[in-house]
């Protein structure tokens, strides 16, 4: 018999540091993520950490340039679940959080609306860069 998976996303194998604002104010933690996916990520920190609390993450390897996690600066997450990790000479927990916000999609989200697309060659371009002939035909540099 196949068991069905509770997840929306797939996982994707990914190690790199953290930090993330606990209890505390102002006070960041280290910690080590090991895999993500689109919703969400796993990481292992030193305390436990009480589920259906919002925690503020930081990726200290922050690259726009990149495609994985730390192409955001930060997160705003949800804590799904805590367990202490079975190894016993580990004193640390996995914890699995559901990402809210990342920091800039919203930046993101306003530039692509700030774009069209070319209607000879159907090129995506920011509205800046449009050639406009009669007022109603778009096109990018290119074609025009």
């Amino acid at each position: 018999m196949q068991t069905q998976s509770r997840r929306i996303f797939p996982r994707n194998h990914y190690e790199a540091p953290l930090q993330y604002l606990s209890d505390e104010p102002d006070r960041y933690y280290n910690s080590r993520m090991f895999n993500f996916s689109q919703g969400g990520l796993y990481f292992e920190p030193f305390q436990s950490l009480e589920p259906k609390t919002q925690i503020q993450i930081v990726m200290p390897n922050y690259s726009p340039d990149t495609t994985g996690p730390e192409a955001f600066q930060s997160y705003l997450a949800v804590i799904r679940w805590c367990h202490k990790l079975s190894d016993e000479k580990s004193s640390r927990f996995g914890v699995g959080v559901e990402i809210i916000e990342k920091s800039h999609e919203r930046f993101i989200n306003i530039e692509m609306r700030k774009r069209q697309t070319c209607d000879l060659c159907g090129e995506l371009m920011l509205t800046a860069s449009v050639c406009r002939l009669d007022g109603s035909i778009c096109l990018c540099p290119n074609a025009f």
